[in-house]
Order: C-alpha cells, then sequence, then structure tokens
C-alpha cells in the first residue's frame, strides 16, 4: 500500500543537503540508504512505502555527488556480518573529517563572501526539519540519545536587520514592540509580541510568537519588520510556551501550505528549470511544477525572479500578483 505524502512541502537543496549532513555526522554505525530516505526531511515526503521511490534515489545519488563536492568526506561501508551485500551499505561522515582545517587561513575578503554563504545554514541548529530528522533516527535507534545538531550551526548573523533583536527577546522572553506592514494593504500597525521561534521557511525568516493586539499565536515575516525591534514598555517577561505549544503552531503553519497549492509552467532548462529541480520530479517530459507556499505574496516576488523563464498558471490570485509586480517595475521605469 503506498504511503507517499501528498502535497508534501518542498525542501530547497540546501536544506535537504543540510539534514543529511545532520543525519550522517550523528549516526551510530551508518544509515542505510532505505533510512536516510524514510527518515531525512528532503526525502521522507516523497519516500513511497513499497512503491518505486527510483526518483528519489537518484536524487540521494546526486546530494551525495553534491557533498563530495563540497569537501564532504562519505564515508561507505558494508556491515561485516552482511559480508557482500551491497544492499545494505551504510553511510556516515567521521566527525573528525567535519573539522575546520587548522591550517587554513582566510583574508578578510574570503571571509566576508564565507559569512555571506553561511546566512544560507544560520539557525541551523533551530531547524524544525533538522531536528525532526534527528529525533526519528533516534527512535529507530540509529542515533544516540546524546546527538545533537547544535555544533555544527554557523554563527553568522542573518541579514535581516531585526533578527539579532528578536533572538535575543526569544532568549531573554522578553516582550517586543514593531512596526509591521500588511503585505496585502500596505498599512503599517505597531504589534506587541511574544517571541517563542524563529523560522526560515522558504528561504525567509519568520518569527513566531503570540501576538497580544490578536489574542492568539501568529508569524511575522522579519522583512516586513519596518522599525526597530524595541522592548515593550513597561518591560516585561513572559512565560515561555510549552513544545507542546510550539510544535501545534508550527503544524498549523505546515498545513496550511500543504493546503495551498500553485502551478506553474517553466521553460526547459532554464535557470528556473534547475531552480526546482524539475529533472528530479519523476517525470523527465513534463514542464510544469505544483508548488506548495505559505505566503502568497513572498512566492509572486520569488516568481518574478525568473521573468520570462515561468508562467503561472493558477491560482489566478498569484497570477496577478506577478502580472501587478511586473507592472509596477515597467511603471517605474517608464
Amino acid at each position: 500500500m503506498s504511503d507517499k505524502k501528498p502535497n508534501a512541502i518542498k525542501i530547497s537543496k540546501p536544506e535537504r543537503l543540510f539534514n543529511l549532513t545532520c543525519a550522517l555526522l550523528y549516526t551510530r554505525s551508518g544509515l542505510t540508504k532505505n533510512e536516510i530516505l524514510r527518515s531525512v526531511p528532503g526525502y521522507e515526503g516523497e519516500y513511497d512505502e513499497g512503491g518505486d521511490n527510483s526518483s528519489l534515489e537518484r536524487k540521494f545519488e546526486r546530494d551525495k555527488a553534491s557533498l563530495l563536492h563540497n569537501g564532504i568526506q562519505l564515508e561507505v561501508a558494508i556491515p561485516a556480518h552482511e559480508d557482500e551485500n551491497n544492499q545494505v551499505t551504510v553511510y556516515s561522515i567521521k566527525r573528525e573529517s567535519f573539522y575546520w582545517p587548522k591550517n587554513v587561513k582566510f583574508t578578510p575578503r574570503q571571509m566576508a563572501l564565507l559569512n555571506l554563504a553561511a546566512e544560507a545554514w544560520v539557525g541551523g541548529s533551530l531547524s524544525t526539519a533538522a531536528s525532526r530528522g534527528i529525533t526519528k533516527l533516534r527512535a529507530m535507534g540509529s542515533i544516540g540519545e546524546d546527538s545533537d545538531i547544535v555544533g555544527i550551526a554557523p554563527r553568522i548573523q542573518a541579514s535581516d536587520p531585526s533578527f539579532r533583536d528578536v533572538n535575543n527577546a526569544i532568549s531573554d522572553h522578553q516582550v517586543v514592540n514593531f512596526d509591521y506592514r500588511n503585505p496585502k494593504t500596505g498599512d503599517i500597525l505597531t504589534r506587541t509580541l511574544q517571541p517563542w521561534l524563529l523560522r526560515k521557511v522558504a528561504g525567509q525568516w519568520l518569527v513566531m510568537g503570540f501576538d497580544e493586539l490578536r489574542n492568539e499565536p501568529r508569524n511575522f515575516m522579519l522583512r516586513r519588520i519596518v522599525s526597530k525591534v524595541a522592548t515593550a514598555k513597561p518591560s516585561r517577561n513572559f512565560s515561555p510556551p510549552s513544545i507542546e505549544q510550539i510544535a501545534k503552531t508550527v503544524a498549523e503553519l505546515d498545513a496550511l501550505a500543504e493546503k495551498q497549492v500553485a502551478k506553474i509552467q517553466v521553460n526547459r532548462d532554464s535557470e528556473a528549470w534547475f531552480r526546482y529541480e524539475l529533472d528530479l520530479q519523476g517525470n523527465g517530459s513534463s514542464d510544469e511544477l505544483s508548488i506548495n507556499y505559505h505566503d502568497i505574496y513572498v512566492l509572486a516576488e520569488e516568481l518574478r525572479e525568473y521573468a520570462g523563464e515561468i508562467r503561472v498558471l493558477k491560482p489566478e490570485a498569484l497570477i496577478q500578483l506577478v502580472r501587478a509586480g511586473f507592472e509596477k517595475v515597467a511603471n517605474d521605469h517608464a
């Protein structure tokens, strides 16, 4: 019986590689290909229990090549008690091979470029997907109880100006105020928030917390904060939420994305074609792609970056947003 999850939220390739690296770093004795495909976020959502996973296996093989190309040394072995049975080949990454080389030094300009590149990974130790994958592997007995992914998260500040203040407020359980722009109307309203968690979703940073104005948990995109994130006056702390509260709010956000589906048509072999990995979708003849999304305005901005390479097929609201963005650019440069 097929156990494949319909409309699974697509995880980007960098995040998928990060999740795979975390799993292989903290496995006890290595993971088989089947264990990886069943448990690691980026694969598990497409895994079909008892079905044809050939396209997913090709994705894994390509990801292995990407890791090797980036200098990550994969260990491949067959357990001694399995003789020459290559169906139980296990993969792992030795921690000592993952340490920073002692004699390597960089110029200030090289360090600046590394800082820029590392923004894609910042907060990785807080990644919901990576943590979920580690938890699932631990439950399978493939990872020890003392495994933690905090050690491989780079300490690089995100480019959003409010990131540090929001992160500090989360650590201090501090209520904050900020001005927030409504993406639909453009109106700016001051929000009072008990910040719980920072998440990176579809390349965008969100702060999840309890909105005191709405009296309910809400998510706010950092890029839409248009003022300094300031401590509420008078200064006050809040009681941190339970793990169950956070998990419920995260699940609701992800459930929303599963319900919201856009369909686009992509020019073959264009930059957008490779961005959305259409050659790995399992149907090489199709140039159409369905995308789950959290925020239609963010998706419209992303799609406009590939002008001339994609065509939005549905929903109509997304078609209109993309078109309006192009018209604004044209009018601004008329």
